[in-house]
C-alpha cells in the first residue's frame, strides 16, 4: 500500500498538482465520475460529461462535453480547479488548462492504474482514507480472483463489430482476460483496440467469443461467428459493457463476471 501511496505523491508532483485538496473538479470521464462517488468525493464535482450515468445521482450533474471535446465556455462557468481527463489531447484541455485549471490525467490499462488513480482522487478531495480503504478492499478481490485455477480458454473479446475491433495486448480489457484466467488471442498485438479481420479471428482459434452486451444484436453476431466458426466447439459469453469498459471501482466486479462464465 505504501507503494501506491508513493506513487500518487510522485504523481500530483509531476503533474504540478498541489496536495492541497481542490474542492471543485470536472469528471470529464465516467470511471472518474464513479471513483469520486466510490471514494465519498460526490460534492467535489461540478461537472461531467455524456455518459457519467453511475451512480443513479451523477445523471444530475451539469453536462459539459463528451469523449471528443469539452464545452469550454460551460466547464469555466462551474468554476473549476481541477479537470481530471482522459488524455490531454481531448479538444478543449489545453483551453482549460490555459485559463488556469489544472489538469490530471487518469486513463488506467490495468488494476494498478485504477488504484493509482483512486488514491490520487483521495488526495486532491482530502477521501484518502476513504480511497485506501477502497483499494485495500479491491486489491483483496482482485488476488483472490488470480489465485483461482487457470482456464487456458483461448477468448476473443469483439469490442465491435463494425468495423471489428479487438481488445489488444495493452488494453485493461486483456488484463482483465489475464486475470480471469484466459488468454487473449490479440494479446500479441501492441494496441488497444486494433482492427482485425475474420480471418485473424479464425487464425487465432478462439474456444469463447465475448460479446458486451449493451451494444450489440447479440443473436446476430452469434449467428454470424457460428457461421464462420462452427457451433460445435465455440461458447459465447455476454458481460456487462459498463462494468467491462470502464477503467473504475466496478471493473473488479466485471473480472469476478467474466471468470465465472468463462468457468461455466
Amino acid at each position: 500500500m505504501i507503494k501506491y501511496i508513493l506513487c500518487c505523491c510522485f504523481w500530483l508532483h509531476a503533474q504540478n498538482i498541489h496536495a492541497a485538496p481542490l474542492q471543485r473538479i470536472l469528471a470529464l470521464t465516467p470511471h472518474v465520475c464513479e471513483m469520486l462517488y466510490a471514494i465519498g468525493a460526490s460534492a467535489n464535482i461540478v461537472g461531467a460529461v455524456d455518459y457519467c450515468n453511475y451512480p443513479e445521482a451523477a445523471k444530475a450533474l451539469p453536462r459539459v462535453g463528451n469523449y471528443q471535446g469539452i464545452n469550454v465556455e460551460a466547464a469555466w462557468r462551474l468554476k473549476p480547479d481541477v479537470a481530471v481527463v482522459l488524455s490531454r489531447s481531448t479538444k478543449g484541455v489545453a483551453a482549460l488548462e490555459a485559463l488556469g485549471v489544472d489538469i490530471v490525467v487518469s486513463n488506467p490499462s490495468s488494476f494498478d492504474g485504477i488504484f493509482q488513480s483512486l488514491l490520487l482522487l483521495g488526495t486532491l478531495t482530502n477521501h484518502s482514507q476513504e480511497a485506501i480503504e477502497l483499494v485495500s478492499q479491491q486489491r483483496l478481490r482482485l488476488i483472490a480472483v488470480q489465485r483461482k485455477a487457470r482456464t487456458n480458454l483461448r477468448v476473443f473479446y469483439e469490442v465491435w463489430h463494425a468495423p471489428l475491433i479487438a481488445a489488444g495486448g495493452t488494453s485493461f480489457i486483456n488484463a482483465l482476460i489475464d486475470d480471469a484466467g484466459a488468454i487473449n488471442i490479440f494479446s500479441q498485438i501492441t494496441l488497444e483496440a486494433p482492427r482485425v479481420n475474420v480471418e485473424a479471428v479464425i487464425r487465432g482459434k478462439p474456444d469463447v467469443i465475448i460479446i458486451p452486451g449493451e451494444t450489440h444484436d447479440l443473436q446476430a453476431r452469434q449467428l454470424f461467428w457460428e457461421k464462420w466458426l462452427g457451433k460445435k466447439h465455440i461458447h459465447f459469453v455476454t458481460v456487462p459493457a459498463d462494468l467491462m469498459h470502464r477503467p473504475g471501482p466496478r471493473l473488479i466486479e466485471g473480472l469476478e463476471i467474466l471468470q465465472h462464465l468463462l468457468k461455466k
